[in-house]
């Protein structure tokens, strides 16, 4: 890329990978890279890091947007959060600056949103906000977005603006459990079982999670699962509970199809989760919805 006009690009830059979308003037998708270089792998700082990144790219001239943690507390620039009331259509505005010695590099990274709910507890999301941006961007209509990672995000969206988002550490706690609690799990083979994955689904419904994940290892010395289908049946077993918890809080608002933007993997799961329990959803694929918001945070014309 040496000798064109200034790259954009675009990096998410989360705890342990670094992902990056670099456009063309038009906000066409010229190249994806993506590296174990994030925040908590780094072994040199940020702005060593990003001089490394963009000699390997070979990129002379670029507009860089940061999104995710390195707009963190313990980030490259730790940047206040938005409350909710800002809208998303109005995110390119909240960019902070960040001053940098690379040549030839002009350095912005995106707020993330704070949301303090009904019970006076605070929520908080770095980088998601972009995706859902994107969502809204590629034709979503509102209502509820999730975005699966080791820690879930619900995000509502209505009329351009966040009304209010939870986290969920189901990915978090599957791992937990599966490779360092009690459970069989970790043991177990990873590959999706359909019918354990839909039988833990079904026992979530009853409630009491710390109850019904014990089951599972009772089943196993029992006799009645085999270790093979013990992380299906524990990964529907959460993914439940989180489901169920959300079909509990949104109620109608399910009428909607959910909007879903993640890793394929893990959104596959969701989708079946949401299918076999009659929730309508819908897949944005996450490559499309970065670059869909980078194309607003830009000022690219719409497409």
């Amino acid at each position: 890329m040496k000798g064109q006009s200034t790259a954009l690009v675009g990096i998410d830059w989360g705890m342990t990978h670094r992902k990056v979308w670099i456009l063309d003037p038009g906000g066409g998708l010229v190249r994806r890279h993506e590296d174990r270089m994030g925040t908590q792998l780094m072994t040199e700082g940020y702005e060593a890091s990003l001089r490394a990144l963009l000699e390997a790219l070979e990129i002379d001239s670029a507009d860089v947007i940061l999104t995710g943690m390195a707009g963190g507390r313990n980030g490259w620039k730790d940047t206040p959060f938005l409350a909710i009331e800002h809208p998303l259509t109005r995110l390119d505005q909240a960019m902070v600056p960040i001053e940098t010695a690379i040549r030839g590099t002009r350095l912005r990274v995106v707020p993330g949103y704070r949301y303090i709910d009904s019970h006076g507890l605070p929520d908080i999301m770095r980088g998601e906000e972009t995706l859902v941006l994107g969502g809204c961007e590629l034709g979503g209509s509102g209502g509820w977005f999730l975005l699966p990672e080791a820690r879930s995000k619900w995000v509502h969206v209505s009329d351009g603006r966040i009304t209010e988002f939870m986290t969920f550490m189901t990915g978090d706690l599957f791992s937990l459990l599966s490779n360092q609690g009690t459970l069989h799990a970790g043991d177990a083979c990873k590959t999706t079982v359909p019918e354990a994955f839909a039988s833990g689904l079904r026992a979530a419904r009853q409630g009491g999670f710390t109850h019904m994940a014990s089951s599972c290892d009772a089943m196993i010395a029992c006799g009645m699962m085999p270790d093979s289908h013990a992380a299906s049946f524990l990964s529907g077993l959460l993914i439940g509970a989180e489901l169920f918890e959300m079909v509990k809080k949104a109620g109608d608002a399910f009428s909607e199809p959910v909007q879903v933007m993640g890793a394929p993997a893990l959104a596959s799961r969701y989708l079946n989760a949401l299918e076999l329990l009659g929730i309508p959803a819908r897949a944005w694929q996450l490559d499309s919805a970065y670059v869909a918001a980078l194309g607003v945070l830009f000022g690219l014309p719409a497409k």
